[in-house]
């Protein structure tokens, strides 16, 4: 009984996948691509109210930080799980057949979330809403060159830590 635990186990031989292999790199793209709209409107909607001072009223009226954060957290996170069930339906049809399909929701949902809090870190850097929207989505999608220059040889693990916080480079890296 010993001798047959202690003996390798028969697998099958890994047949090479050049579709699984081109997945890897396609999917985090059309992820990234899914949540431009997202960065753009969210990023705009929060610094124009800024500058029509909307917060201050609603705060002169006596509404504190925590409501008013609560709800621009509330409304991303239903438009996140809308565009996590549309990507997560589209490749459950016959797309990602190896892996549990909870584990992928999940890893869609929670990039969706850490896309909100680079949002939120966005947003506080502007004053005009009309460059607020469209630098935001510059940098959004600049956050994959991030991913280039630290796959990089050479390039110390404590680089890879830090590039790791922004959510393009956590996606792009989880996915390989």
């Amino acid at each position: 009984m010993i001798a047959m635990m202690l003996q390798p186990m028969q697998t099958e031989t890994s047949i090479y996948d050049p579709f699984g292999t081109a997945l890897g790199v396609i999917l985090p793209l059309f992820l990234l691509l899914a949540y431009i709209p997202p960065v753009y409107n969210m990023t705009f909607k929060i610094v124009r109210e800024k500058e029509t001072r909307a917060k201050e009223t609603m705060r002169i009226m006596g509404m504190t930080d925590l409501p008013y954060w609560m709800s621009w957290f509330i409304f991303f996170t239903c438009i996140n799980t809308v565009l996590t069930l549309l990507s997560w339906s589209i490749l459950m049809i016959n797309v990602v057949n190896y892996t549990n399909p909870l584990y992928l929701f999940i890893f869609f949902w929670l990039y969706g979330e850490a896309v909100f809090g680079q949002i939120i870190f966005l947003q506080s850097m502007f004053s005009s809403s009309k460059y607020a929207g469209i630098v935001s989505t510059i940098v959004y999608f600049m956050g994959v060159l991030v991913n280039k220059l630290i796959m990089e040889d050479g390039v110390p693990r404590s680089s890879k830590l830090l590039a790791s916080l922004l959510p393009q480079v956590a996606l792009m890296q989880g996915s390989i």
